[in-house]
């Protein structure tokens, strides 16, 4: 008899979200590969949201009633009733393109040691910003050290590897994807398929203040994690401070360090990362020649507030603290600039052009 299960189950969360749903299921109904069932996730929605899912009878829709409790437990609840060899993360006013699922199994059923397949991802609505994460799962396990380097709403996951390892989304973080990604490493790997495979909504909506401090003391724990756990290595209170999200401690104005102290901090940072380096060489978690280049952009990230950038080229551990020119961090920074910039003359063409209808 038949195996009547489907190979794909897509994971779609839901909350308040019927803005933008129906575009999001457009994008799942026009995918080239079919064998799949959509798991909705939805946390007390009292928008239309239930309404435009009744609407898609034939993209097989289960509704898995939420416990209002956020995002990492409604992604829980989805893993643990998926039926699917793979599941696909989509999120609400997101989109797919067309070959997404097809390209994704594909590459899963011939990557068995992958356990965590994404894929680029172009920014629409403000900006139009292209996150284009690394495709070796060489240089994917290194990035992850410091930063969610990963399309989240691009990503297959291989479902029994999730389930058979316990691998859930621990609601106690604010990156509670970042996190999960850094002990999903310890079973498997992580590649990305050099592609655009969805499009990411940008629509200005801003976290909340309290949520984005937790974001910036995680990032710093999180890293720590990792390194206590896979190296061997652990961070001072003050070192875990490095390595916080958007901000530098180095420039923090407040924290009123003179010259000297901060000349202290750099070489302290230097010795972390150093550190790395050479316990890795003993434990050959990471590739070397991909921690040399995350080592790198990570360095020149806190060191001249330059955009994370990985080398072109390969760096060699006498290369790893060189001195950045002005000229080049003149040069960076204002290629991030006019990224942003883009994405804020979009905003006020839409507002002006709302205002003089």
């Amino acid at each position: 008899m038949e195996n009547a299960m489907p190979k794909v189950s897509i994971l779609l969360p839901t909350h308040q979200s019927g803005a933008h749903l129906r575009e999001t299921l457009d994008s799942i109904k026009a995918q080239t590969y079919q064998d799949y069932e959509l798991l909705v996730v939805d946390d007390a929605s009292t928008d239309q949201t239930l309404e435009i899912l009744r609407e898609y009878p034939d993209l097989r829709i289960q509704i898995i009633q939420g416990r209002n409790q956020g995002l990492a437990d409604a992604l829980n609840l989805g893993i643990k009733r998926a039926q699917g060899q793979y599941i696909a993360r989509i999120d609400a006013d997101d989109l797919m393109v067309p070959e997404r699922l097809e390209k994704q199994v594909r590459f899963l059923d011939t990557h068995q040691n992958v356990i965590v397949c994404g894929g680029w991802q172009q920014y629409f609505g403000l900006s139009t910003f292209l996150h284009a994460p690394p495709a070796s799962a060489e240089q994917c396990r290194a990035n992850l050290l410091f930063r969610c380097d990963l399309c989240h709403s691009t990503l297959m996951l291989r479902t029994a590897s999730f389930i058979d390892h316990n691998l859930f989304y621990d609601p106690a973080y604010a990156a509670e994807d970042f996190e999960l990604w850094t002990r999903v490493l310890d079973v498997g790997d992580i590649a990305n398929i050099p592609e655009v495979l969805g499009y990411y909504r940008e629509d200005g909506k801003s976290i909340t203040t309290a949520k984005k401090e937790r974001l910036i003391r995680q990032n710093g724990e999180i890293v720590a994690a990792s390194l206590k756990r896979n190296l061997g290595i652990v961070l001072s209170e003050k070192q875990k401070r490095y390595f916080t999200g958007w901000t530098n401690p180095f420039y923090q104005k407040k924290e009123g360090a003179s010259a000297v102290k901060q000349a202290e901090g750099w070489r302290d940072l230097r010795a972390v990362l150093f550190n790395i380096y050479q316990r890795n060489q003993e434990m050959g978690y990471y590739c070397e020649a991909a921690l040399l280049k995350t080592l790198r952009a990570e360095w020149t990230r806190l060191r001249y507030q330059m955009p994370f950038l990985l080398p072109k080229q390969e760096i060699s551990p006498d290369r790893l603290f060189q001195k950045v020119s002005g000229l080049e961090v003149i040069m960076r920074k204002g290629m991030s600039f006019q990224r942003n910039y883009r994405g804020i003359y979009r905003k006020y063409r839409k507002i002006r052009s709302v205002l003089h209808k």
